[in-house]
């Protein structure tokens, strides 16, 4: 672990482990999370350090460049770098709103524009049968540079696609203080085998011993009525490896790390297998030439029902949800 990484994750260990809760955690982070978001040489420590990393350039595409910096049991650190739309559009959702059950997020922006930002209360259901739930607006506003968000557990949010390529840190952490739990969910073993074991744990009423993330609904999105639950989460799949090497190539060459070439470089002479050698050749060049390289967003990825809904959308249900409510009262 590079000098800068390793200074800032033994802040936050030293934060988490002395914190009173992991509220508090999150609070005398923000601090820490700004110092990172301003230092452009620590985004170049982890990207190098991804870069690195086996089967890194043999990744499938996914709409977000996930870039892991730390995971222990009182918190994970991850670089997220937001691929814009085509047509730059900021008025359209990332992905259904949705809330992560008991996880607790603090995101800062590094790099970029920045999105567009909006929370809501926790959802509480309204027609079970219908699906049908009230989201009451938080917030909406802009998540610029430097600035710092948290997310409180159960409550929903979304990100609206940036203008540009912008990069956030998202600090994950459970609400729950840290226990041998915590250690155990850490293991190999058990992350290899977390789907499954979501559903055993489910089955057998274990959910809350191990605190595992088993709700019935974790996704919304806006319709007539309002907002209408989706029962079964829908990820993204991921795609090709050709369009995930356009927007990590991408990536660092719109944050000013064309030097990172020469990591590539090492990593294609080592005899490691890769996939599209050429074509990582042909970016190579790109960046030691200046020419353009754009991020991509691969079919499926954007345009989704239920995943990929304009803000004026959001609106109108807001609008339904309101009249419901007040019809209701009257």
């Amino acid at each position: 672990m590079a000098e800068r990484t390793r200074k800032y994750v033994a802040e936050l260990k030293s934060i988490f482990t002395t914190a009173r809760d992991k509220h508090e955690a999150n609070y005398q982070s923000r601090r820490l999370l700004q110092d990172m978001s301003g230092d452009r040489e620590f985004f170049t420590e982890i990207l190098r350090r991804h870069l690195e990393k086996e089967d890194s350039l043999n990744t499938l595409h996914y709409p977000v460049v996930g870039i892991d910096v730390e995971l222990n049991e009182h918190f994970g650190l991850v670089a997220n770098c937001w691929i814009p739309l085509p047509d730059r559009s900021t008025n359209v959702s990332t992905k259904a709103i949705h809330h992560h059950g008991d996880m607790l997020l603090s995101t800062a922006t590094a790099f970029g524009t920045g999105y567009e930002h909006w929370t809501f209360e926790t959802p509480s259901v309204v027609d079970r049968e219908k699906e049908i739930y009230d989201l009451r607006l938080l917030e909406q506003a802009p998540h610029p540079v430097n600035h710092v968000a948290f997310v409180d557990a159960y409550v929903a949010h979304l990100p609206l696609y940036p203008p540009d390529l912008t990069v956030t840190y998202a600090l994950w952490s459970s609400r729950f203080r840290t226990t041998w739990k915590d250690r155990l969910k850490r293991t190999p073993l058990l992350q290899n085998n977390s789907k499954r074991l979501k559903a055993l744990a489910s089955k057998l009423g274990l959910a809350k011993q191990l605190e595992l993330k088993v709700v019935e609904y974790f996704d919304f999105y806006p319709s007539c009525d309002g907002f209408k639950g989706i029962r079964d989460r829908k990820e993204f799949e991921r795609s090709t490896n050709e369009d995930y090497l356009a927007s990590l190539f991408h990536v660092v060459q719109e944050t000013g790390n064309e030097h990172l070439s020469q990591v590539v470089r090492r990593v294609l002479e080592s005899g490691k297998k890769i996939d599209n050698r050429g074509l990582i050749e042909g970016y190579l060049a790109d960046l030691e030439t200046g020419n353009r390289i754009d991020g991509r967003l691969s079919s499926g990825h954007y345009g989704v029902a239920q995943a990929n809904f304009t803000k004026e959308e959001i609106l109108q249900a807001l609008a339904a949800q309101n009249e419901r409510q007040s019809a209701a009262a009257s």
